[in-house]
């Protein structure tokens, strides 16, 4: 290396030889490998199967009893609207106008 022969000694320190990268454990384990997974676990198809299942699974988002019984209470006119709980439901939500 025509480099190494203008760099002089250090702080009383010559190098004797080339550098060398040292791959130290932290280094080599951030390299490893993922873990590979089968080709059919990295097809689309497999993964939105696997995704509907799970979901098919799990309970309904929508309380269906409840929404039958606010319908039939509306439908019998039972259902009461108060103005001023809604209002105030819309400003606690928007944090009732504070920026």
């Amino acid at each position: 290396m025509s480099g190494d022969s203008k760099i002089g000694s250090v702080g009383g320190v010559a190098r004797t030889g080339p550098l060398r990268r040292v791959v130290g454990e932290a280094t080599a384990s951030a390299r490893a490998p993922a873990q590979v997974r089968p080709a059919s676990d990295n097809l689309p198809a497999a993964r939105l199967t696997r995704l509907a299942n799970n979901l098919a699974d799990q309970p309904p988002p929508v309380d269906v009893a409840r929404v039958a019984a606010l319908r039939t209470a509306i439908g019998t006119g039972n259902y009461g609207v108060h103005p001023a709980i809604i209002a105030s439901a819309m400003l606690d939500f928007h944090g009732r106008g504070t920026d």
